[in-house]
């Protein structure tokens, strides 16, 4: 997610670093730019790195808002100055009570996004992290409410596989709304709908590949051993004769081998 900013300002243990120490850490503001070559100076790489954790908290901060709030809501952490959670919120932090439960609504669809990208090697954690602001959250909640927060948090997956960086609002909200009732909380099922859904919109879209087909045709080749094909025969003979004679072609064909196929004697003789 968001890259780590050390302000070397005064902190408590264990105490994060905070928008106010996040802001002062964007520090000696240029003029004018800095370099004409195309490649950024370090002193530029630097600033971007701030500025851009900057921006990235601006967009998930509804993420921690809405956590604490619920925190304070249910645990009635407001009674100490004021009389109702709509009187804290309105008054302390200037937003309306329909804005709060918005955010109470959007954070745990959010927060189960980050432990499904989390560590992805195809970087999906930091397109959620530049896309998933509150707008696109919001559209999720009817999902989360109806069915699962995973419901939610799969479907906004199935799309950032596919749409990277392109994700909107109004996709979301028609992805959700062209999800089959029985797809909702199936990794696959969901896949599949949301590449219906897109292709109904743009044309046809495919998922990326999940594993890699090497390892996985290496997985398999494995698991077809002597023993699993000796107890295919004596289960079914004629029929495994003819599922290994096919996928014998089917591979020889896609690698470029010829391969000349004859019976064995049993099976002349039987013929």
């Amino acid at each position: 997610m968001g890259r780590q900013i050390n302000t070397g300002g005064p902190q408590g243990p264990g105490k994060p670093d905070t928008a106010v120490a996040l802001a002062r850490s964007i520090d000696h503001l240029p003029t004018k730019q800095l370099s004409d070559t195309p490649v950024l100076i370090a002193q530029e790489r630097e600033l971007l790195v701030r500025c851009e954790a900057a921006l990235e908290n601006l967009r998930i901060a509804y993420w921690a808002a809405g956590k604490a709030l619920q925190v304070i809501r249910d645990g009635k952490l407001y009674r100490a100055t004021h009389k109702t959670f709509e009187d804290y919120c309105n008054e302390l932090w200037d937003i309306t009570p329909q804005y709060a439960n918005q955010l109470i609504k959007t954070w745990k669809i959010t927060e189960k996004l980050f432990e499904l990208v989390h560590g992805k090697s195809n970087d999906l954690e930091t397109v959620v992290s530049k896309k998933l602001g509150i707008a696109q959250a919001r559209e999720l909640v009817s999902l989360a409410e109806d069915h699962s927060v995973d419901a939610a948090a799969l479907l906004y997956l199935a799309l950032v596989q596919v749409k990277r960086l392109s994700v909107t609002s109004d996709m979301v909200k028609g992805a959700v709304q062209a999800l089959p009732p029985e797809a909702a909380g199936k990794k696959k099922a969901t896949e599949e709908a949301v590449l219906s859904y897109l292709a109904s919109i743009e044309g046809k879209t495919e998922l990326p590949p999940a594993r890699d087909p090497y390892k996985a045709l290496t997985r398999a080749t494995k698991k077809l051993d002597a023993g699993t094909l000796q107890a295919a025969m004596e289960r079914n003979p004629e029929g495994t004769r003819t599922m290994v004679r096919e996928l014998i072609e089917a591979l020889s064909a896609s690698v470029g081998i010829e391969v000349e196929i004859k019976a064995a004697a049993s099976e002349s003789t039987a013929a």
